[in-house]
């Protein structure tokens, strides 16, 4: 009898312990969701600021110049698709100039055609812009199309994961690489932000000669290959 009431005892003690983490846990739950529902911030934490490096030494490609982009749009201060820097480079492949405009992107969808929409002096109208999707394993999706005499290869650099053009891309690596317990904290205490909508965004272009846009297309792809590999490890940090 005394050992049943001592059991007794027992369970209930670790009920009690039970019941109050399942409270606790409740608890962090709905703050968690209260913070992202009702903190305008929770998701465009401040970034540190980044400068793009004059010279990038691309494989295949030699570099003739490059220049700050210093559009309204780098300057200006917006909270979702600020583009807080940009530098246009210019290469040389196989003796034809390759452009390509790089943006460090924050708070973004990581919609890439509307990043072209609103960002470029390229008029289309929305879904009307990439002609040819395509992707390459290990490095990922990518836009190509053609508009006034040029070639045109968009695509975001993601901060975890492969390259991106649509938002439903970008959310899945955002899911995949950003929704864990170890950035809990640091997100609940404001030091980063919860989801990390970050992109280095590659706009590369080429003029084409006598409608050849396939040709085009080719050394755009050959153009970002490299490209990739070389700023996808130098994403910029926090």
């Amino acid at each position: 009898m005394i050992k049943f009431t001592q059991w007794k005892k027992e369970m209930k003690f670790w009920v009690h312990i039970r019941i109050s983490l399942l409270a606790i846990t409740c608890i962090g739950v709905f703050v968690t969701l209260g913070k992202l529902i009702f903190d305008a911030d929770a998701a465009s934490h401040q970034v540190s600021k980044f400068v793009f490096p004059a010279n990038v030494l691309l494989t295949d490609g030699k570099i003739l110049e490059s220049q700050l982009l210093i559009d309204k749009v780098v300057q200006e201060s917006r909270k979702y698709d600020a583009i807080i820097a940009g530098r246009r480079y210019r290469y040389s492949y196989n003796s034809i100039p390759v452009d390509i405009e790089m943006r460090y992107v924050v708070g973004t969808s990581g919609d890439v055609e509307g990043l072209i929409i609103n960002n470029t002096t390229i008029n289309l109208p929305p879904g009307k812009v990439f002609k040819t999707v395509r992707q390459q394993l290990g490095i990922g999706y990518y836009g190509l199309f053609t508009y006034q005499n040029k070639a045109y290869l968009s695509s975001c650099i993601n901060p975890q994961g492969d390259s991106t053009f649509t938002t439903e891309q970008f959310l899945h690596n955002r899911h995949i690489y950003n929704i864990r317990f170890n950035r809990f904290l640091p997100w609940f205490i404001g030091e980063q932000s919860f989801l990390d909508r970050r992109c280095l965004w590659a706009h590369l272009s080429i003029a084409v000669n006598n409608a050849d846009y396939q040709s085009a297309y080719k050394l755009l792809e050959k153009a970002w290959l490299s490209c990739y590999r070389w700023w996808s490890p130098r994403f910029p940090k926090h």
